[in-house]
């Protein structure tokens, strides 16, 4: 009865890798396709519409052929150099990444004074005003009454004004700035575990240099890339106790995680795959401990939500709100493209429809399902109206190489660039120079990406290794219900980066097996021939 049940454990646990594979193949088989002969893109100042426009293939496989050169060379000397020798080669270029992400960063928020709007305002204004004493923002049909979601971020953000001084947004890009440059180090620290490889690990460091998107969006005063940073912090943390099996791994685990919820709670998907992953490792190795490490870091993230909520409502004395129900933003981005919106993107339907029901949560919910309903029955009745819809909704929120980094981030107060200076040209004259190199840069990731899927997930393969692979392929199913916008599409491309640069390597493992056999075969059938000549 045990033995049938570690053999069921085990086929679970094989299943699990194969479904990994198999869906994470073909997703980056499709995106890989689509980024070789298209491309979206998104005119800096103007509305948030996405453009589709033919791509140039030659130049995607030129770049492609490019990678797998530098690839193989990095392959030939690791072969060629000393233990020592590749150790400090990989730091060499680790530190250079680093510096380049910290310093291009530095140099980015510094070029002009980028004061927040939209969202952002409204977190870093919060916070302050709350630090004040002026807690308007909370009341129904304010920011924080309709968006109650975003005072985890908003409490992060007052507690950094506790020491840097209220409104004080050039402090929070910094922050965010050291986070990206943390970012780069997650990445090497989690590629190191699961290969010492030179030839992978400084192939991730050259591949970091083309991140453009992440230093794009370094004055962006929002939590995307500290949850970025958390969200690596989380895989290096679950591999590291794989290997070593210390608890104390599992409590860094879990309080990344949290910070990484925290700061952006689409990093939901992270904790999703968590549990995944972590049952799937659970009984295949009897572990109780990593099964308790995901009732932990889930209990601590509802028992953070609801602390923050309860604390401003203490001191403000105005009682938590619902907020616009989850289900408004899910009807939204199933909606047409209308006017000068784009299908699936914001078009304002959650907060307009708020308003048109008198602020009513439940009347809210039951017009969105109404709206969701009626949605999904065009869809069943026009499926090439669905096929078609879902394409473009899904492309262009994935295969947009600038992922809106620079859409959102040329917008300047009093103090901005000359337009003929390098930092103003980003969004001038050099736009299209950017948009392209990136999208060079998107290909070659998402053909490593392609090949870590194909030849990294194995039945046998460690399953926590997979951990953000398995987030990249949550996210890219939520993004196909959710509101559709390309910025949200950057934490799954910098999680690529280090998977990619193995995939490259893989595909070299391949490779070599492959002529291996070939040669073999040959070996064998000349050996075959020679013996029938020797017999005749």
């Amino acid at each position: 009865m045990e033995q049938e049940k570690k053999e069921g454990a085990v086929r679970l646990y094989r299943a699990g890798n194969w479904v990994v594979r198999v869906i994470g193949s073909v997703i980056f088989l499709a995106l890989g396709w689509y980024s070789m002969k298209y491309t979206y893109y998104m005119e800096p100042g103007d509305w948030e519409w996405p453009v589709n426009i033919p791509d140039s293939v030659w130049r995607n496989l030129l770049a492609l052929a490019a990678a797998l050169a530098v690839s193989a060379a990095l392959s030939v000397a690791e072969r060629r150099m000393s233990d020592r020798a590749q150790t400090l080669f990989k730091r060499i270029s680790l530190w250079a990444a680093m510096l380049w992400v910290g310093g291009a960063s530095m140099w980015w928020i510094l070029a002009g004074d980028r004061p927040p709007v939209g969202d952002q305002a409204f977190v870093y204004g919060g916070a302050s005003y709350f630090l004040e004493g002026d807690f308007k923002f909370l009341n129904k049909g304010a920011y924080l009454g309709m968006h109650p979601h975003q005072l985890a971020l908003v409490a992060l953000c007052e507690l950094f004004f506790l020491f840097v001084g209220t409104y004080n947004y050039m402090a929070i890009e910094v922050f965010c700035a050291v986070m990206a440059v943390g970012s780069v180090l997650m990445g090497y620290l989690l590629l190191s575990e699961i290969t010492e490889h030179m030839s992978a690990i400084v192939g991730y460091n050259l591949l970091m240099f083309g991140c453009l998107p992440l230093i794009f969006y370094t004055p962006w005063c929002y939590g995307d890339i500290p949850s970025i940073f958390f969200a690596l912090v989380v895989a290096w943390a679950l591999l590291r106790y794989e290997r070593q099996g210390r608890v104390g791994y599992l409590a860094l685990l879990v309080g990344a995680m949290t910070l990484a919820l925290l700061f952006r709670k689409h990093s939901l998907i992270l904790l999703a795959a968590f549990g995944m992953v972590a049952v799937l490792y659970a009984l295949k190795r009897r572990d109780v401990r990593i099964l308790l490490a995901v009732l932990a870091a889930a209990v601590l993230f509802e028992a953070s939500y609801q602390g923050i909520y309860k604390m401003y409502e203490v001191r403000s004395g105005i009682e938590h709100e619902e907020g616009i129900p989850f289900v408004a933003w899910i009807a939204m981005g199933m909606q047409e493209s209308t006017g000068y919106y784009f299908g699936g993107w914001f078009n304002n339907y959650p907060k307009s429809i708020y308003g048109q029901l008198e602020m009513d949560e439940d009347k809210v919910r039951d017009a969105s399902l109404q709206n969701l309903k009626e949605r999904f029955a065009v869809f069943w009745h026009d499926p090439k109206n669905a096929v078609a819809f879902f394409r473009e909704k899904i492309l262009s929120q994935w295969n947009e190489p600038l992922y809106q980094s620079v859409f959102f981030n040329s917008k300047y107060g009093e103090n901005a660039p000359e337009p003929d200076s390098t930092a103003g040209g980003v969004s001038g004259y050099y736009y299209e120079s950017y948009l392209h190199f990136c999208d060079r840069w998107q290909f070659v990731i998402f053909v490593g990406m392609f090949c870590y899927y194909l030849f990294g997930v194995k039945r046998d393969s460690s399953v926590l290794r997979h951990l953000l692979a398995v987030t990249i392929i949550g996210g890219f199913l939520f993004s196909a219900i959710y509101e559709a916008k390309a910025r949200y599409i950057l934490p799954y491309y910098v999680m690529m980066f280090p998977y990619a640069a193995y995939g490259y390597r893989l595909l070299q493992e391949e490779a070599v097996s492959l002529i291996g056999r070939w040669r073999a075969g040959r070996q064998a059938e000349d050996e075959e021939v020679y013996e029938r000549e020797k017999t005749a």
